[in-house]
């Protein structure tokens, strides 16, 4: 990833924010303040970017959209070596819940809590999605060559093959006995 010059505020001011259409592109987080998405996985890797802009909607919705790439390094579930896991989301968050629901908007949108002072933590909120990116079973991506066990089967133990293990063949040998019977 490229590194960004410009560090993302940790909390900002919505209203003013808005106020002034501020946008932030290529933003950097201080990864210092990101503690929960460093223990969510074996490291950072490299700089947590962000583009985040700040603005109304047609309906006068308090808006905060952007998108935020991270390389974390993960230990392959499969293999138990580490990798380098990129992710990368999108989102529309809203503190106006009432006014979204007024316009039936609410499956639009995100919705944050406003505390009433107006101010937002952008990091606790960013932080909660990217842990929610993070895969609950990682591993190397399918027939990786960096994946010690790529291509191998994934059954355990020896799988016999056996002729009479058709479900229907039972029922196959007792209307044949009771074929006999009739007889």
């Amino acid at each position: 990833m490229p590194t960004a010059s410009v560090l993302l505020p940790q909390e900002i001011d919505l209203d003013k924010s808005i106020a002034l259409n501020s946008v932030y592109k290529q933003a950097r987080l201080d990864a210092a303040l990101l503690p929960r998405l460093a223990q969510s996985c074996v490291r950072l890797e490299g700089d947590v970017l962000a583009d985040v802009s700040f603005e109304n909607d047609l309906n006068s919705m308090r808006l905060i959209k952007g998108h935020v790439s991270a390389d974390v390094v993960l230990t392959c579930q499969r293999c138990g070596d580490d990798y380098v896991e990129h992710l990368e989301l999108d989102f529309v968050l809203t503190p106006d819940l009432e006014r979204a629901k007024a316009y039936h908007l609410e499956h639009k949108y995100e919705f944050i809590d406003d505390d009433g002072s107006g101010k937002i933590d952008l990091y606790n909120l960013i932080e909660d999605s990217l842990i929610l990116e993070i895969p609950s079973f990682p591993k190397h991506p399918e027939d990786s060559p960096e994946c010690a066990v790529a291509g191998n089967s994934w059954s355990y133990g020896e799988v016999e093959e056996d002729e009479g293990s058709n479900p229907f063949a039972a029922l196959a040998a007792l209307k044949g006995k009771l074929g006999d019977a009739d007889k």
